[in-house]
């Protein structure tokens, strides 16, 4: 029965969906869309789906596809206003957590299984919007959901409203070296001495990662670092087992050097990563340079600490802003041309640096007091600051 029922339910979601594509469903007055409103414009597109479960992290499932979205007529890069109980929430559709902010709310479209789901990136929607509540129970899996809505709305709000953000946070590259001939080696694996006002020449580099393969960067990187002779490492990426399991490790020149692994997160706002700051320039200050910092790619937690530590040598915005996007063209040949370079800038280096530092705008404001105030907070003391200072500063 239970079975007959759900299929009942998933037939009349689809229905809803399909009816869409050819009429928008009738206002709240119970006008005819299709006859326009009292302006003469037809009513934008929208269905009401019922939710099918919250996943454990607070995503709403709904009774609902991909494939039955897209006939519809919703689409990755669209704007939607979400209606939840009594409230709305304007939200793009996406289909990763990372196509939107941490904290921020997406529809979520999962092409892996399926699925069409709203979603909070680091958070629980359910939660947040008071759809639901989680209740502890001693029984598997430890918790329940106690429903608090049965169905949502989603209503167009602009077509294609998120595409550009859409796309410059799913920039494509290759991990074949021969389709990016213009690159020297160094440059093909994202490793760089960082050349910033107020560093030491040659003292202070970033890359991508020496151990792991599936960026077919490894060994280029792994000879680049032997050829700087560096000492130092920071690797933000792998947990010391994990690192030491890598095939490319044992024996090889990266592991005959002072490493740190002090798991990094990509939640730039969160204790654990203030905390894993706070260990890598205490381990930078303790130890001689030529100094090396990685993560998988070389590109969002190197390129934020790398950042920090430029802005507290007192690095130009400029500079800063540079060093941080040459990844972009390393990696997707992005030049201050393209759509996609002023949104990767200010969706990743800009907010994430007045995040941290809290400025307005790092444009404006006086980096080298932001970055020292911010080494501060995490639990830096004076006498560590100084000591990196004496190693990375000119």
């Amino acid at each position: 029965m239970k079975k007959k029922i759900l299929c009942a339910v998933l037939a009349l979601t689809l229905l809803l969906l399909s009816a869409a594509c050819g009429k928008p469903a009738a206002d709240s007055s119970g006008a005819d869309p299709a006859s326009g409103s009292a302006e003469g414009k037809p009513a934008p597109l929208s269905v009401t789906v019922p939710i099918r479960k919250v996943s454990k992290y607070g995503n709403l499932i709904l009774e609902a596809t991909f494939d039955s979205m897209k006939k519809a007529g919703f689409a990755i890069g669209d704007i939607l206003t979400a209606t939840v109980g009594e409230q709305t929430y304007d939200l793009p559709v996406g289909a990763n957590y990372t196509d939107v902010d941490n904290g921020a709310m997406l529809c979520r479209f999962d092409s892996e299984d399926g699925e069409v789901g709203l979603a909070i990136n680091m958070g629980s929607f359910a939660e947040e919007t008071g759809a639901a509540e989680k209740q502890e129970t001693e029984e598997d899996p430890g918790y329940r959901w106690e429903m608090k809505v049965t169905e949502v709305t989603l209503t167009l709000k602009e077509k294609g409203g998120y595409l550009d953000q859409y796309n410059a946070r799913n920039l494509a590259r290759t991990n074949d070296r021969a389709d990016y001939a213009e690159l020297t080696d160094a440059e093909f694996a994202n490793f760089r001495a960082v050349s910033v006002s107020g560093l030491k020449e040659n003292t202070l580099y970033r890359g991508s990662s020496p151990l792991d393969p599936d960026l077919g960067r490894n060994e280029y990187v792994m000879a680049a670092m032997e050829n700087a002779g560096i000492k130092t490492v920071v690797n933000l990426a792998d947990p010391e087992k994990e690192m030491k399991e890598y095939k490319a490790y044992p024996g090889s020149y990266y592991s005959s050097l002072d490493v740190l692994t002090p798991e990094m997160n990509y939640d730039f706002g969160s204790e654990a990563f203030a905390e894993a700051v706070k260990q890598s320039v205490s381990f930078l200050a303790e130890h001689d340079g030529p100094f090396f910092i990685h993560c998988k790619e070389g590109k969002d937690r190197t390129g934020v600490l790398s950042a920090v530590l430029e802005c507290f040598a007192g690095a130009s915005w400029d500079e800063v802003k540079d060093d941080y996007m040459l990844t972009y063209r390393n990696f997707y040949g992005v030049t201050e041309n393209d759509t996609a370079y002023d949104i990767v800038l200010n969706d990743n280096l800009v907010k994430t640096l007045c995040g941290l530092f809290g400025v307005d705008s790092p444009e404006s404001a006086d980096l080298k007091e932001a970055a020292n105030k911010y080494l501060r907070s995490v639990g830096l003391t004076e006498e560590q600051l100084a000591a990196l200072a004496e190693k990375l500063t000119a």
